[in-house]
């Protein structure tokens, strides 16, 4: 009987023993699960790579290997060459002449009437050579111009590849580090369902949540290899090179700056305002160099001549001539002679060669002032959202994000004593990420927008 009632009758020592054993998984669970949401947190803050390559090194390289860049430095050396070729005097002309040879006759030595050894040379006067020099000079500067220009059009470009880089890192990062966190909610959840605390849907929410976070990362690392792909062949490697590890940890630089004096060194530095303004220049000293060509030139020639027969005289009348078996004779001669470009017929050329100049001079200075109207328009346009970047960034990374990270943390407790369910925590897992990314995205932006200011006003802002 009594085996009978202590069989009927629960061992409560044993029920006990089941309470306990759930209620230290259920505290094991809060707390493994809290953990790894406080320390995901923590590394959104502080993680770092080992190593890095910063987007100045990769602008020294392309400032070495870029094929671009050589080619324009090329064309430099090219018209230094041009501008010392110009200042040389023109070849002068040598000349040998047979006259008068007997058809049957080979001896080009003793047969011929005469033979005539001349050489002359041209001298261009007024200065002339000089002004094409000048004009040649300028040539330089408008190339250095292009130089300058294409840098900061490449040094920005870089700049943009480099922190979409760095952008999509991040956010592969990021994801990544959701998956982890919600890996380990998902053993959490599990522990929780196993005691009946959740349900079966938590875990099939998390699944799913986990499987569309690998895809984005995934379609995002695709992107990245495109991009590579473009700086590569910017900074002069292989395109399929190996690649790119970009800083991790993005310094903001917010220094104040003028406005004012961003303008007035966009007007000053700006290498395609300075191009057209040594174009207007280059055009000018072509003027003088037209004007010039109406001062003549002067030739001056010598000749020497050996008559191996003799001299020959004749007269209209009557013929008088030696009978072709004379003494040799050699001779000489000396001759100047000038051009005379203001001849009527001539000089209209040079007029009108300095009337296109002028029209020239006029239009450059006129598109030089629209450019510098809109450069200065896109100039304001870029300031004023740098400074939306920089307020953006400091109400993400002051306000919004801690706040979010704060309910998550509170969003934990809750969930854990079954007042929350998994879909608000995870929608706020959600909005944690969505802000993390648009500060990034920010962040990049910032960066983008200095290298275009830079690029515009060919400077740099932040000293």
């Amino acid at each position: 009987m009594g085996n009978v009632e202590r069989s009927e009758i629960p061992f409560a020592g044993e029920d006990g023993n089941q309470l306990a054993i759930s209620s230290r998984q259920s505290a094991i669970s809060k707390f493994f699960f809290v953990s790894s949401v406080t320390l995901w947190l923590i590394f959104l803050c502080f993680s770092n790579f080992a190593y890095s390559q910063s987007v100045d090194s990769l602008i020294n390289e392309a400032l070495q290997n870029n094929p671009q860049l050589k080619a324009l430095q090329s064309r430099i050396k090219s018209a230094e060459y041009k501008s010392e070729s110009v200042s040389y005097l023109p070849p002068p002309e040598l000349g040998l002449e047979f006259n008068q040879i007997p058809i049957k006759e080979y001896n080009l030595w003793n047969e011929p009437l005469s033979q005539t050894l001349s050489i002359s040379q041209m001298f261009p006067l007024g200065g002339k050579l000089r002004a094409m020099e000048n004009v040649e000079r300028k040539n330089i500067d408008i190339s250095k111009t292009d130089y300058e220009s294409f840098k900061l059009k490449l040094i920005s470009q870089i700049h943009k590849l480099y922190y979409g880089i760095w952008l999509r890192k991040h956010h592969m990062e990021l994801r990544q580090d959701v998956i982890t966190l919600l890996e380990n909610v998902y053993k959490s959840t599990e522990s929780l369902y196993e005691v009946g605390k959740a349900g079966y849907s938590n875990l099939l929410l998390i699944q799913a949540e986990v499987a569309t976070n690998k895809t984005e990362k995934e379609i995002i690392n695709n992107k990245i290899r495109s991009t590579l792909f473009e700086l590569n062949s910017l900074i002069g490697r292989k395109i399929d090179d190996k690649e790119i590890v970009v800083d991790h940890e993005l310094i903001i630089d917010t220094s104040a700056f003028i406005p004012e004096e961003l303008e007035k060194d966009l007007l000053e530095l700006n290498p395609s305002l300075a191009k057209m303004e040594r174009m207007i220049e280059m055009n000018q000293l072509e003027i003088e160099s037209v004007n010039r060509e109406l001062i003549p030139d002067l030739m001056l020639s010598g000749m020497l001549m050996r008559m191996p027969r003799g001299m020959f005289l004749t007269t209209k009348t009557d013929p008088m001539m030696i009978t072709g078996n004379g003494e040799t004779e050699i001779m000489y001669g000396l001759m100047a002679s000038i051009t005379l470009p203001f001849a009527p017929w001539s000089s209209g050329k040079y007029s009108a060669k300095e009337e296109e100049l002028l029209n020239s001079i006029s239009g450059i200075r006129s598109e030089k002032e629209n450019m510098q109207r809109e450069m200065r328009a896109e100039l304001n346009v870029l300031i004023n959202e740098l400074q939306s970047a920089r307020e953006e960034i400091k109400l993400l990374s002051g306000e919004v994000i801690p706040l979010y990270r704060k309910t998550i943390e509170a969003q934990v407790i809750e969930f854990q004593n079954n007042r929350l369910s998994i879909s608000s925590l995870l929608e706020t897992i959600r909005m944690l990420l969505m802000k993390e990314e648009e500060l990034a995205e920010v962040e990049a932006e910032h960066q983008m927008l200095l290298a275009e200011i830079e690029a515009l006003i060919g400077s740099q802002i932040i000293k």
